[in-house]
């Protein structure tokens, strides 16, 4: 949820050259400029790009209605059209450093930072004294940041952004970016003064609050995350994604109330034992038997991720050291665990709740011992983040492996250290590989078991 500035100006009332025109031209081009701004302002976008083209087609020529052109689609987030706008109006009238600059917002908005870059430093050229000089500069630096961090360079990301903050250090651009790669980070502390710094300038940032909300609820405070949540919820009463905020903020209330783990001790134990007694899988049943669907017509699937299943499958077989082990079975009806991918959200949500990116449901049966059996375990794992529509990278499929293995394993709980992969909520703090507490957490459930292997094998 990166926040992006789109700063539109008025041209209609600057005195613009427009060559050999007569000021009769020129004073109807102006009208027509005003007359497009005003249905802008009225949110009516295609009604000013439809009027637009129909003055451009008599005054093809003209750079100020290019200008506005560019300036409605823009608005329209119709990018490339918006920056091709822009270009011929640089072309029709150079210098035109307002065109330059909203030319650097749209490439900005389209997610291509490179191509942002010449047209702020082309804005600066022609108005070393402009007003906004300082924050245009800041900007600058803000896209050379965002390529930075496509390249995975956060730490140079950082360094960047923290130059842009000297020069423009109230720029809600600036600090909603710095906030952004110190999470990438893993600082979440750092993230949160940045956002703090950021709601002093503009306390109704709503992307901010949202976000405020997501570092606590991954520094695991859950009721300071949904807090900020119903900051956000009451701000913004008829936004899109109303829904969802409200079933996190009943998920996030529920899991609060479940919380009962030392995040700093050696083992979560205490947190997914029921009245004392752990899930497992009893030794009759081992090998596990398992059944892994290949994904065939399922929205946004990769082969990759049935890769990244088995690794994150082999990966807790190694925790027990030897106490588990697997054999895969040609059918779902052999099989004692399944696993099946879905891109449809519904599919994932057990508890009425829209926030989780897999569910493992399990089968059990308790004979009064000093645990409880698994009997059967059933994966569905969704593949495309249900926040933003996109298929799961890699990387975040394979945590989502590994957290609902966890559970199959019989880690019926989870963690409140936001480094292990069994913490409650995927997070930029944990990554695609189990912590030492999820090993050791699982390889207490099994120690009193006899090895079946090798654990180096």
């Amino acid at each position: 949820m990166l926040f992006s500035a789109c700063i539109l100006l008025n041209l209609s009332n600057q005195s613009l050259a427009q060559g050999q025109k007569t000021q009769e031209q020129v004073n109807a081009e102006n009208r027509s400029a005003k007359k497009a701004e005003s249905m802008m302002h009225s949110g009516k976008l295609q009604d000013a790009i439809f009027f637009l083209n129909g003055e451009l087609a008599a005054t093809p020529r003209s750079a100020i209605l290019h200008f506005e052109l560019g300036n409605a689609h823009l608005r329209s987030r119709e990018f490339t059209r918006a920056i091709e706008c822009y270009q011929q109006a640089v072309r029709l009238r150079n210098p035109f450093p307002e065109a330059c600059l909203n030319a650097a917002y749209a490439c900005i908005d389209a997610g291509m930072e490179l191509q942002a870059i010449p047209w702020f430093h082309k804005y600066l050229r022609e108005n070393p004294n402009a007003s906004n000089a300082k924050e245009v500069e800041a900007e600058l630096l803000v896209a050379h940041a965002k390529a930075q961090m496509k390249e995975k360079r956060n730490f140079d990301a950082k360094q960047t952004l923290e130059r842009a903050l000297q020069i423009s250090p109230n720029s809600e651009i600036v600090l909603f970016a710095l906030a952004r790669v110190k999470s990438e980070l893993g600082d979440t502390q750092g993230a949160i003064r940045a956002y703090e710094d950021l709601l002093q300038v503009n306390p109704r940032h709503s992307s901010a609050l949202l976000n405020m909300a997501e570092c606590y609820q991954t520094s695991g405070q859950l009721l300071k995350a949904v807090s900020w949540l119903k900051k956000y919820a009451s701000n913004n009463p008829s936004a899109p994604d109303i829904d969802q905020i409200h079933n996190m903020i009943q998920a996030l209330t529920e899991k609060s109330s479940e919380q009962r783990s030392d995040p700093q001790a050696l083992d979560y134990g205490d947190a997914i034992s029921d009245a004392g007694r752990f899930y497992r899988w009893p030794p009759n049943r081992l090998p596990i038997k398992v059944w892994v669907s290949m994904g065939d017509g399922v929205p946004g699937y990769k082969p990759e991720f049935r890769l990244g299943f088995f690794d994150a499958l082999n990966a807790w077989m190694k925790a027990g050291q030897g106490r588990l082990q697997y054999v895969l079975v040609n059918s779902k009806e052999q099989a004692d665990l399944t696993a099946e991918w879905t891109g449809d959200p519904h599919s994932v949500k057990p508890t009425g709740h829209n926030v989780e990116q897999g569910v493992c449901l399990l089968s059990t049966l308790d004979r009064g011992k000093d645990f409880v059996e698994i009997n059967r375990a059933d994966i569905r794992i969704l593949t495309i983040d249900r926040q933003t529509q996109e298929p799961l990278s890699d990387e975040e499929m394979k945590k989502t492996c590994l957290h609902e293995l966890g559970h199959s394993m019989g880690l019926q709980g989870h963690s409140t250290n936001n480094h292990d992969i069994m913490f409650f909520s995927m997070s930029n703090t944990n990554w695609p590989v189990l912590s030492k507490r999820d090993k050791a957490t699982l390889f207490m459930i099994y120690q009193n078991y006899q090895p079946l292997m090798s654990a180096q094998q």
